[in-house]
């Protein structure tokens, strides 16, 4: 039997595929937020640009759902978009929206300055609340920052229309963009890391047959995503590569070589078929329990080459499920998870406005599995 573990000891020993106390419960972002905020007495749009709100409101979160870790940035995935010229619009109790985009084409790539993420607000106030969270926290929980993929960052300056012609059109300038946005990206996840953070939650969720053919996702996603996912961990964090697209190109996830994939959706039958995976075996289907989307039995590759899985419980399940389908869902999971190298959590974040009785239900259907 292993010890009682902190936080952060927990999921380092997951993410290292190490023996575990029980199996880490995950955080993403500023999941079932409404209710941490109504109990701050505080809207979305108070703390946007505070490093205290921000730490306090994932301290609290923590104490309210009983999470391993932390996340900062939260609240949106603009922080970097901003930084480099891109307009938003805050919100008060929703995610902030693009007001206007930093470049019309891949052709204005030179107007995109990666030092401009150190004299960003919004980048500051990230990087503070980090220090706030290790200063407060310590050694107890696991702080990961969050950053995105340089290609996903390209749709934040450029927006998802122009990026997908100037990638046909201009791909020598398109090239050059993500150059600049990936020194960018790095940049903002070595000052998370040296803030305190222990791990980079990178959004690669444009690594997508959604979106793009896999010769596309090859040459404009990997390289680039590559190259940060090194560099992270040169710098001694962690990586955790999240894609909880519906056709994700998992191979290439495999390629990035991530410590960690948290991942969520994804066609049932066409897994069947490539990989002989029998998930409505596994699961009821007609259940909350497991719709259409990946069932972690399938990524033994990932296992095998010793990246740690994180996932996958409808994000959703806390805010329409009722106790018996949340139980479901836990279960679920749990029973396909892997014996090493696992953390509970869902595939991508759990909505604002998600009744706190239905995350108590979450945690209650989690203790009763330890």
């Amino acid at each position: 039997m292993t010890a009682e573990m902190t936080s952060r000891e927990r999921f380092i020993n997951a993410l290292e595929q190490k023996d575990v106390d029980r199996i880490p419960y995950g955080y993403l972002w500023f999941g079932a937020g409404h209710a941490v905020l109504e109990r701050m007495g505080a809207s979305l749009k108070d703390v946007y640009y505070s490093a205290e709100g921000i730490a306090k409101a994932q301290v609290l979160a923590r104490e309210m759902y009983h999470h391993d870790n932390v996340m900062s940035p939260w609240g949106c995935l603009l922080v970097e978009a901003e930084a480099l010229g891109t307009k938003v619009n805050v919100m008060d109790n929703r995610y902030p929206t693009v007001a206007k985009y930093a470049l019309k084409s891949a052709g204005e790539h030179e107007q995109i300055n990666p030092r401009d993420l150190e004299r960003s607000e919004r980048v500051k106030a990230v990087s503070g609340s980090v220090e706030i969270l290790k200063k407060e926290l310590g050694d107890e929980a696991f702080i990961l920052g969050a950053t995105m993929s340089p290609l996903m960052l390209a749709s934040q300056v450029m927006g998802g229309s122009r990026l997908c012609i100037d990638m046909l059109k201009d791909r020598d300038g398109f090239h050059a963009l993500l150059e600049n946005l990936t020194e960018s990206c790095i940049l903002f996840s070595e000052a998370l890391l040296e803030a305190g953070a222990d791990g980079i939650f990178v959004e690669n969720g444009e690594n997508t047959g959604d979106l793009f053919s896999p010769q596309m996702a090859e040459e404009f996603m990997l390289p680039y995503t590559k190259e940060l996912y090194d560099r992270i961990k040169a710098e001694g964090g962690y990586v955790i590569s999240h894609n909880c697209a519906a056709h994700a190109f998992y191979d290439l996830e495999l390629k990035l070589e991530p410590h960690a994939l948290n991942f969520a959706f994804g066609d049932v039958r066409e897994l069947g078929k490539k990989y002989g995976v029998e998930c409505e075996k596994l699961h009821n289907h007609k259940n909350i329990g497991c719709g259409p989307r990946y069932c972690v039995r399938e990524f033994k590759a990932f296992s095998d080459a010793g990246i740690c899985l994180m996932g996958n419980i409808i994000p959703n399940a806390p805010l329409t499920g009722g106790r018996a389908e949340i139980e479901h869902e836990v279960k679920s999971c749990l029973n396909a998870a892997p014996e090493k190298g696992f953390i509970l959590a869902t595939g991508c974040e759990i909505p604002l406005n998600s009744p706190l009785e239905n995350m108590e239900a979450m945690w209650e259907a989690i203790k009763a599995r330890f």
